[in-house]
């Protein structure tokens, strides 16, 4: 039998709705045997951080797909192939009127200080009865959660290794401005990881062991060439999210590398990045907004797809494999190829 010496460590980016991806990454983590050693996320990154490391190593999955599969919220369904119009609709559904598992709208209150347009409260409830924290604070795995202090624009690490996570860490992580609320701690405003390190794998690389670190960021870097309006704002938010993780990613390896050299030590870590590679039905830069079941359905079937068939589908680069599985085709593209 062969001792597995690495760290296996699990980096979970924000981006609200594509959060079920996480989910089925984590589904096919679990079905290769993985334990993680270590989770780190920030935004919707930090519930599904929390969920794994909240919950009896038997009921991980179980508890994500509570949260990000639950039956919430009305379902827009038009059908094929109006998917992409029932897609569009949805988001707008979801920013009027909230989601009923999720947030809702917040009323206006007077004073001073704007709070936000959503209330995070049906997470907090929801998060509540999924999550024993007393678990997630026994350090197995260990948990770090990323906030932004609002005022200095630098990231606020909570590390279960030095300090206790409680729910107001994980909502501060969600405080994505003016959506969401701000929470303040120890007398920082604390906003959305997103804001300064969406994929927070800095500090897992401080770790001197070898490494089995698998980054789930829901925004694709590479893709295409934006064709219209709606394409090009959707490519923009991609590539301001899925850029600044493969960019930071590549540099912190570089440094990584150098200091092991510097220590004697050999460079065994094994790096995978996975992301989401949304579908011409998705409803673009809305798509986050997008909570029906169908779409978060098929963000999890992606996520545990890309996992199971990393091996065929990564290309390496600068040390860290890249995962690009092709979807396969909807039903529509099946039917049009179909022989007459």
């Amino acid at each position: 039998m062969t001792v597995d010496h690495k760290q296996t460590c699990l980096v979970f980016a924000g981006g609200l709705g594509l959060g079920a991806y996480h989910g089925g990454v984590f589904e096919a983590f679990v079905a290769r045997g993985w334990s993680p050693d270590w989770v780190t996320g920030a935004s919707a990154g930090a519930i599904t951080a929390a969920l794994i490391a909240g919950s009896e190593p038997q009921a991980r999955v179980d508890s994500l797909r509570s949260y990000w599969q639950a039956r919430t919220g009305n379902q827009i369904w038009i059908g094929d192939p109006n998917r992409h119009l029932s897609a569009w609709l949805s988001s707008i559904g979801t920013r009027l009127f909230g989601n009923s598992g999720f947030f809702h709208p917040r009323l206006p209150t007077a004073g001073p200080r704007f709070t936000a347009f959503y209330d995070l409260a049906p997470t907090r409830e929801r998060l509540r009865s999924l999550i024993d924290f007393g678990r997630l604070n026994a350090g197995e795995p260990r948990v770090a959660i990323v906030a932004t202090d609002l005022a200095s624009g630098d990231p606020v690490i909570f590390d279960s290794s030095t300090e206790r996570i409680e729910m107001d860490h994980i909502l501060a992580s969600c405080g994505l401005i003016p959506e969401f609320a701000p929470v303040c701690i120890g007398g920082r405003w604390l906003g959305d990881g997103g804001l300064s390190l969406n994929a927070p794998f800095e500090p897992v690389l401080d770790s001197e062991r070898p490494l089995r670190l698998i980054i789930v960021d829901p925004f694709a870097r590479d893709g295409d060439v934006p064709d219209g309006l709606e394409a090009a704002v959707e490519r923009k938010n991609d590539l301001m999210f899925g850029n600044q993780t493969f960019q930071r990613l590549r540099h912190a390896l570089d440094a990584r590398r150098l200091r092991a050299q510097l220590q004697g030590r050999g460079a065994a870590d094994e790096i995978l990045l996975l992301s989401y590679r949304p579908g011409p039905e998705e409803a673009g830069p809305e798509k986050t907004f997008d909570l029906s079941r169908t779409a978060m359905a098929q963000r999890w079937r992606a996520g545990h797809l890309d996992l199971q068939q990393a091996e065929e589908a990564a290309t390496t680069r600068d040390g860290i494999q890249l995962v690009r599985r092709l979807p396969a085709p909807g039903p529509a593209a099946m039917r049009a190829m179909a022989p007459s």
